[in-house]
């Protein structure tokens, strides 16, 4: 109730002491052409292979500009793929006061690739990361690979506090997402949808980040989805640290984060937690040509009879690994990238293997 009531406030401020400039429109973005290759030698026999030519799209239209009292304001509208116009930010700087700002389906601050060297993108960012569709809040044993959710997936509120105001580059950010039901692609005095149980009633994420010397960038967060239904054992939470170094032509970088799924009283077959640990290295060979090398790995902390009337429960434990190779060589606005990926104990199961090799063309403009 209180953040609604400080957003009112700063936006009525804002509409009765400003007159805005009028801005300037830019686009930026990329077009992207790929071909994936993938393949298993799994002995379970369920993974899946396939060749596949692909483009893809993605531009931002940018407007900003200045209220003749200071104030900067900002205004940004995605559209990728097939041309959905599925986020926008809209942000209001003042000055040594920080920044406000709406996200539609945007503005995800989560710290889960702070770590990453990687040229093209983490392995688990990008192309095949498992076979299984079963979202990982609703007690399955099968997911993807998982980092948890962001706020960017809900239409939040955000503050961000202004750069260079505290020592050592720390800098903080907070994200509030008064519901956490579906409503992407959300206009101007849209209703927001009912939330499902698993996903609580709202949402919160925290964000600091830090540059304490030369070189070295600290990033860790945490995600909360508040409000849970009536008769759950455990509630859904995020959270995770990372640590990047560049020092010369190497960068290293290392992360771990945890997920806790959100778990009911009455659920006997759950993945308790998710702990991730991941690292990388990348070097810069010449000015033009990059080679990097991330490694991700998550344990899933299975327990079967974990109903509160139970006397015991059975744990088990699968790790599941993510690897990959890759180079990237750029040339002005074009860069050629080549990925190949190895996947271990997909979906956490033992044994159901994969591999997948990308090659991509992606021209910024």
């Amino acid at each position: 109730m209180k953040i609604a009531k400080i957003t009112l406030a700063v936006l009525s401020s804002v509409l009765v002491n400003a007159i805005a400039f009028a801005g300037e429109l830019t686009v930026t973005g990329n077009a992207k052409a790929t071909y994936a290759i993938r393949g298993s030698d799994s002995t379970t026999g369920t993974s899946s292979g396939g060749k596949g030519i692909g483009i893809a799209n993605e531009f931002t239209l940018s407007a900003s500009g200045e209220t003749d009292n200071g104030i900067a304001w900002n205004y940004a509208q995605d559209i990728d793929d097939a041309t959905v116009q599925d986020d926008a930010s809209l942000t209001l700087t003042f000055g040594d006061m920080g920044t406000f700002g709406i996200f539609v389906s945007e503005g995800g601050i989560s710290s889960k690739y702070g770590w990453s060297p990687a040229v093209y993108a983490p392995g688990t960012d990008y192309g095949w990361t498992g076979n299984s569709s079963t979202v990982h809040d609703a007690g399955s044993h099968q997911p993807k690979f998982t980092y948890g959710d962001d706020i960017g997936g809900w239409n939040n509120f955000q503050y961000h506090t202004p750069a260079g105001i505290l020592p050592l580059g720390i800098s903080a950010k907070v994200a509030y997402a008064p519901s956490t039901g579906a409503n992407q692609n959300a206009s101007s005095d849209a209703a927001g949808t009912v939330p499902s149980a698993e996903d609580g009633d709202s949402a919160a994420q925290y964000q600091i980040n830090a540059a304490p010397i030369d070189g070295l960038s600290l990033t860790a967060s945490y995600f909360v989805k508040n409000s849970p239904a009536v008769g759950r054992k455990y509630k859904y939470e995020a959270g995770g640290a990372s640590a990047k170094y560049a020092m010369g032509p190497v960068t290293l970088g290392y992360g771990q984060f945890k997920v806790q799924p959100s778990i009911k009283n009455s659920d006997t077959d759950v993945t308790k937690l998710y702990d991730n640990r991941s690292y990388g290295v990348a070097f810069n060979v010449n000015e033009n040509f990059t080679l990097s090398y991330t490694n991700e790995k998550s344990t899933a902390e299975k327990m079967t009879a974990v109903v509160v009337t139970s006397a015991a429960d059975t744990r088990s434990e699968v790790e599941q690994t993510i690897s990959s190779v890759q180079a990237a060589y750029t040339m002005g606005g074009m860069t050629i990238s080549v990925a190949d990926k190895t996947l271990d104990n997909m979906d956490y199961t033992a044994a159901k293997d994969g591999k997948e090799t990308v090659v991509a063309i992606s021209l910024a403009f």
